[in-house]
């Protein structure tokens, strides 16, 4: 371009009619003038036609991000001979003005949806309608998502974490502790055990001499369960030879309990103290010896099976002591019992 027309390009820029026009008249304009088509601005500038076109008719909706857009520009202005910093100016208060009105319309039509009524030019009023409306949508969300929140709670399997547990002893017991959902039942073996509020559980499992598996289980109020499975090598041998009741009366009471099918939840009192507290494995037989008093709860007497040695019986077989999943509280016996 010749110093003649940059000079010409810039007086049009810089004209008082050239104030009135927006960017993209006097792009088209001076383009126009040039007898230049978008084709040869396109070759020159690289600038696709499209853009070009948008750029000429000021459709800033649709054309891309400032970064961009700015960039397309300068390279048109640059071409067509304009000093680009006056015309990227131009464009930058146009764009921004742009921005807000479009802002503000999409603002208008989504609170004509709501029923916001606009004040002028400047904002909206909230009428009883659409305060009653968002109100609504609001206490409708929320819920939604609490209860969504308390299904997917209630169709997922509880949790389940087990402390860690030595997998040898010499003890005739072990105590299994761990933590559960608060709410969910907690079995050791497919006996229940008593949780705490929270969820956590401490439990003493009598064990027998051997490999103990012990399956721990919590299930939800829906039914569904998390299960899992702990083995214990018990060398009880030793404890086993005098964990004898005794064959001849004694100044005292004895009382051998045998659990058979399953485990149960036992509690054995000797003189008003504890000795045992926990849950018995099946197949396990443990002796209990006191001065004046046993008192022994199950919470299943068709599982559990007495034999009772006193003053005035030795080794006395009482059976199973009640039915199949029946729960029997505080039985007692005393060293002077009498048995038909």
């Amino acid at each position: 371009m010749s110093p003649h027309e940059q000079k010409d390009t810039n007086s049009l820029l810089h004209s008082p009619a050239s104030l009135k026009l927006s960017v993209a008249e006097l792009l088209r304009k001076r383009r126009e003038e040039l007898g230049k088509d978008l084709k040869n601005v396109e070759a020159a500038t690289n600038v696709r036609t499209k853009y070009l076109e948008r750029i000429e008719i000021g459709d800033y909706e649709h054309l891309p991000d400032d970064v961009y857009t700015l960039g397309y520009i300068k390279s048109y202005a640059d071409y067509l001979g304009f000093e680009t910093t006056p015309v990227i100016n131009m464009y930058k208060k146009e764009r921004a003005s742009f921005n807000q009105d479009h802002g503000q319309s999409l603002l208008i039509q989504k609170a004509s949806r709501l029923g916001l009524k606009p004040i002028g030019k400047k904002g909206f009023a909230f009428t009883s309608k659409s305060l009653l409306i968002l109100f609504a949508s609001l206490v409708f969300v929320l819920i939604v998502v609490y209860f969504g929140w308390q299904i997917a709670i209630l169709a997922s399997p509880p949790t389940l974490n087990i402390n860690s547990l030595q997998d040898k002893t010499t003890s005739g017991y072990i105590i299994i502790s761990g933590q559960a959902d608060g709410g969910a039942d907690v079995f050791i073996n497919g006996s229940p055990i008593l949780t705490n509020p929270d969820g956590s559980f401490s439990e003493r499992v009598s064990l027998v001499d051997g490999a103990n598996q012990i399956k721990i289980s919590a299930r939800s109020k829906l039914g569904k369960t998390t299960t899992e499975t702990k083995t214990v090598n018990a060398s009880l041998a030793k404890a086993a030879e005098t964990n004898q009741i005794s064959n001849t009366p004694i100044d005292g009471v004895e009382a051998q309990v045998k659990i058979t099918n399953q485990a149960t939840w036992l509690i054995v009192q000797a003189d008003g103290q504890d000795l045992f507290r926990g849950t018995v494995l099946p197949d396990t037989s443990q002796v209990f010896k006191a001065k004046n008093q046993i008192k022994i709860t199950t919470g299943n007497a068709g599982n559990t099976q007495l034999f009772i040695t006193n003053a005035n019986v030795a080794n006395k077989d009482l059976g199973k002591i009640g039915r199949e999943g029946e729960a029997k509280l505080d039985i007692e016996f005393s060293k002077d019992t009498q048995f038909q």
